[in-house]
């Protein structure tokens, strides 16, 4: 498994996981991630890496070059989780329409993995 693929697999086990449920340090350190990014990540609209994948394929990049970078998983989660757009790319998503890529906060990370 990759990087990007393996983490938000690994994230999606960990955010499903009850909230009265006690997550050991282990399994939080294992992802890089604390508490408090644990319950900035619970709080963030769900499906995000779907967000993810369909908005950076709009940008020429494919799920193999954000697996290149494993390290922009929690970045990306975090601002496609908490955007305000989120419902509106959902839709446009299912709808196979296509969102202006300036309304993606994430647009800057994908132009700077394009330029390489």
């Amino acid at each position: 498994m990759s990087g990007y693929t393996d983490f938000f697999q690994k994230i999606a086990r960990i955010v499903s996981t009850p909230r009265d449920e006690n997550l050991s340090d282990r399994e939080l350190s294992d992802l890089g991630l604390s508490r408090a990014d644990l319950a900035m990540l619970r709080s963030g609209a769900p499906q995000a890496r779907e967000r993810i994948l369909t908005m950076a394929g709009q940008f020429g990049l494919t799920e193999a070059d954000l697996n290149a970078h494993p390290e922009l998983g929690l970045e990306l989660a975090e601002k496609c989780g908490h955007c305000l757009q989120a419902e509106t790319c959902r839709d446009a998503i299912r709808a196979g329409a296509r969102l202006p890529q300036g309304k993606c906060p994430n647009a800057g990370i994908y132009r700077a993995l394009l330029d390489g």
